[in-house]
């Protein structure tokens, strides 16, 4: 069982050039502002997650059948210093509302559908946060209950217990490193205490057959 089975997340380079994360930068990201999301149509954004996507199914991460299904912006800066308590990433954009039974929660965010994909999907999916700077402990990095993604979905008073049984991890990275994650996997980040730019472009990945809905963006 590798790392990221094991644990629900894992660091890796990506040896992305300067020029590259240069693009990224001015235009996935506006000064001031906490992010945006649906990204997958910048052509910036669109051309580094195929880059990704084919540097990760040549280290065996994803398989050849793996698309890119969601690219969000976080910029966590001075003058959007939050903080997201425990939680996991449940909700995915699609391209109407799903009717599916067992895709729930159905709702619309800035135009687009969202909703909840059943355990069996979640479970085939990949984030990948690409860091366009450091992130120390300083800036309010992700911190991750390692292995909470192997238990499914928790309601809000299960997640103490779970936090009790696993370990706490911040996950510090370098300019142009990636944090490999599973949505599944309880994470959490505080404000920074020295705010600076902490930009991550947040792509998932979709590896597992197809589903019975459709999702808002798929290459």
């Amino acid at each position: 069982m590798t790392k990221l089975d094991q644990d629900g997340w894992a660091l890796a380079s990506t040896h992305l050039d300067r020029t590259t994360l240069d693009a990224l930068r001015t235009s996935a990201f506006t000064d001031g502002s906490a992010g945006q999301r649906c990204l997958l149509d910048d052509a910036a954004v669109r051309q580094t997650a195929l880059d990704l996507r084919r540097r990760l199914i040549d280290s065996d991460v994803l398989p050849s059948t793996a698309v890119a299904i969601q690219a969000i912006a976080f910029d966590k800066n001075p003058s959007t210093n939050w903080k997201v308590t425990w939680h996991q990433d449940l909700m995915f954009p699609f391209t109407c509302k799903v009717k599916s039974t067992d895709y729930a929660l159905p709702s619309i965010k800035d135009g687009i559908h969202y909703a909840r994909p059943p355990r069996e999907v979640l479970e085939k999916l990949l984030a990948v946060r690409l860091h366009l700077d450091d992130c120390d402990e300083t800036n309010g990095p992700l911190r991750v209950a390692s292995g909470s993604h192997r238990h499914g979905f928790f309601k809000g008073a299960e997640i103490p217990s779970m936090l009790q049984q696993s370990k706490e991890v911040a996950c510090l990275a370098k300019e142009g490193e990636v944090l490999l994650m599973r949505p599944l996997l309880l994470h959490a980040s505080s404000p920074a205490t020295t705010p600076k730019h902490r930009r991550v472009l947040h792509f998932v990945y979709h590896s597992g057959n197809p589903i019975a809905e459709t999702w808002h963006r798929n290459i």
